[in-house]
């Protein structure tokens, strides 16, 4: 009598991992939801140009760079090539218009998508080691909270792309290096271009994709060549033709309150801070206490090789490489996930250039799968399981799971907790400025995000504003104390004083300040045109209006503030000459019209200012109190058919 088959089981183990995968990943991030935009967000969200023309804007994404706004703090920011992430907000913006909520849950499903693409990846380069081993690698790899900065921030979507394709790539590479499918070659050239245009830190997948092949492969010097040269070519076409053909050239400023290497020569100190860069991102890695929104100077200053922290971190590091390359030959999992810690780190150490921020939690996104793989190694040794079982048979294999939620509780708990930080930008830096009185920069921000609060709620003149004021101030002035360079720093202070405390001399004392440091800041010549326009001092204010142009000769409201002062001073000609400069490179600018109809008025000339008035409301209809005074003069004139069509020409347009 033959034996009966046992029935298959309905659900697979992989379902089951799945299943267990994606609902943990919801546990972890599903109150990121609620969250609004936070740090960064909107320059590549609702204030991003491109992206508020929806779908129809893509074609400009692909030939413009990743951000080219103007900052809050009036710099410009034009840099980077990040077509593919903001090409996913333009596609939210067509069907959802600017809804934050929704911008978070798709980066919830991204995560997904990673933890998902992560575990296939891994179930087949660990086939042979135990079911569990690959699960509680992406389980551990989820529950990190260092991913926070990079799930919670949509303005880091473009870190969820990158690794995502990148391991698409490596999968279709071993597909190809397995079963030498010819499309499956290409396939993972083509996702590893998506992951180059998502980031640029993506290039580090060249060194990954041999590296991976060679540790769980039988090496195949053709294959591994030819694989390692489709991406290479890639490489090349991705990071060097939009540059030749398209792009405009970046324009970003570069501080020292970002990095203090930017400005150091010595490449000796390079490669010490750089072992102190190291260090942190080891502590990081292994005790996830304090997250920090920012770094900057000086909460890593320039060390040399006589520090304590770099002598550590240089013996640290040499003893892991020296092991990773000692057991290189037996192919040892830890040896592989060392190497991929020091491949993937690489570019974010400082040694070979300085990254902005000279570190971030969101850099270490992809190298927390070597710890990850490296703590379940760990386990398995401490418990002294077989990882070779299929299953978990033995009792003593069951305490894997104990040590295994000793370290998932912990991190789950933090991770969730860290969302609800992120939930706007206020709140994220009033969470962590306590930890960040040696940060230029995060102070700076501080004030600022501050100052954008009571601009925005109108508390300047309020009993509820005013702690913020106080508040603001602070931050401005420790910035400056860590930094006295700062010349946005001394710049905002100066317009605190202007706007707020109404102390215009030492608003402009603080201008000249910022402008003796930086002499081409051109925020602080408009603020010092301003203060000096509306305190009627008018030869004051025209040499600094005249300086800002040189920067920006096509802005409306200084020609306008010109035009004024001139007729201010009985110079009608030079105000009409101002104005109609405002018509020579924006020739349908209602107020260029509105104001010299208003001086032609005061000057007497009533039909040539009703000419220029007419031109003004025809060119904005919703100008009502316009509309209203065309009204009475034509009415008064007795032309009935005129007066009627400005008193209904808003409701006609709106129609």
């Amino acid at each position: 009598m033959s034996k009966k088959q046992l029935p298959k089981p309905i659900l697979t183990w992989r379902t089951w991992a799945f299943f267990i995968i994606v609902a943990f990943a919801f546990i972890l991030y599903g109150n990121t939801i609620p969250n609004n935009y936070s740090l960064d967000d909107v320059y590549v969200t609702k204030n991003n140009p491109q992206v508020n023309k929806g779908i129809s804007g893509i074609p400009e994404i692909f030939t413009s760079l990743y951000a080219n706004v103007q900052a809050d703090d009036g710099s410009d920011m034009r840099f980077g090539y990040r077509p593919i992430a903001k090409t996913t907000f333009a596609i939210e913006h067509e069907f959802y218009d600017n809804a934050p909520h929704v911008s978070h849950f798709i980066n919830l499903l991204l995560y997904v998508l990673v933890l998902l693409v992560l575990f296939r990846l891994l179930s087949k380069l660990l086939k042979n080691y135990n079911k569990f081993f690959p699960l509680l690698v992406v389980l551990i790899f989820a529950a990190h909270p260092l991913h926070t900065e990079v799930v919670g921030s949509l303005k880091n979507r473009d870190e969820l792309l990158a690794f995502l394709f990148a391991f698409l790539a490596l999968g279709a590479f071993l597909k190809y290096y397995d079963f030498r499918k010819l499309k499956q070659l290409f396939l993972g050239m083509l996702f590893f271009l998506l992951a180059y245009l998502s980031k640029a830190s993506a290039m580090v997948y060249l060194a990954v994709f041999p590296l991976v092949l060679y540790f769980f492969r039988e090496v195949n010097v053709r294959r591994l060549l030819l694989i390692t040269a489709g991406a290479l070519v890639i490489l090349i076409i991705a990071r060097f033709a939009p540059r030749m053909l398209y792009l405009p050239s970046p324009e970003r400023e570069t501080l020292l309150v970002e990095n203090p290497l930017l400005f150091e020569d010595n490449k000796w100190l390079h490669i010490s801070t750089g072992f102190s860069v190291l260090l942190f991102y080891l502590g990081k890695l292994l005790y996830p206490h304090p997250l920090l929104f920012y770094y900057g100077y000086n909460e890593l200053p320039i060390v040399n090789f006589a520090e304590p922290e770099v002598i550590i971190s240089v013996v640290i590091h040499l003893a892991l490489l020296a092991y990773a390359i000692y057991t290189i030959r037996q192919k040892k999992l830890l040896s592989f996930a060392i190497l991929f810690y020091f491949v993937t780190i690489s570019i974010y150490a400082n040694m070979v250039k300085p990254v902005m921020g000279i570190v971030a939690e969101r850099f270490l996104f992809a190298p927390v799968l070597a710890l990850s793989i490296g703590v379940v190694y760990l386990l398995f040794w401490l418990t002294k399981s077989n990882p070779f079982h299929k299953y978990l048979k033995e009792k003593k294999e069951y305490a894997l799971i104990g040590l295994s939620l000793i370290i998932l509780i912990p991190s789950t708990v933090k991770t969730i907790s860290r969302n609800t930080d992120w939930k706007d930008q206020l709140t994220l830096i009033q969470s962590d400025i306590s930890h960040l009185d040696k940060s230029a920069k995060a102070n700076f921000l501080y004030g600022l995000t501050l100052k954008n609060d009571v601009v925005t709620n109108q508390t300047y003149n309020k009993k509820a504003g005013q702690p913020k004021i106080r508040l603001m101030v602070k931050h401005f002035k420790r910035a400056i104390e860590i930094y006295p360079g700062y010349f946005q720093a001394w710049n905002q202070l100066g317009e605190i004083y202007m706007v707020v405390k109404d102390n215009y001399e030492m608003a402009q004392k603080l201008y000249k300040k910022a402008i003796d440091i930086e002499p081409e800041l051109q925020k602080a010549y408009y603020n010092l045109g301003y203060l000096n326009f509306t305190n009627r001092k008018h030869q004051k204010a025209e040499k600094y209006f005249k300086k800002y142009l040189e920067f920006k000769p096509e802005h409306v409201g200084v020609h306008s503030m010109m035009s004024k002062m001139a007729f201010r001073e009985d110079s009608l000609d030079k105000a009409l000459r101002w104005n109609k400069k405002i018509l020579d490179f924006q020739p349908d600018n209602a107020e260029a019209y509105f104001n010299m109809g208003n001086f032609l008025l005061q000057s007497g000339d009533t039909t040539k200012a009703v000419d220029h008035f007419e031109t003004a409301a025809n060119l904005n209809p919703r100008n009502t109190q316009l509309n209203k005074n065309l009204y009475r003069h034509f009415k008064k004139k007795g032309n009935m058919k005129k007066a009627n069509y400005y008193l209904n020409l808003a409701p006609k347009k709106e129609e």
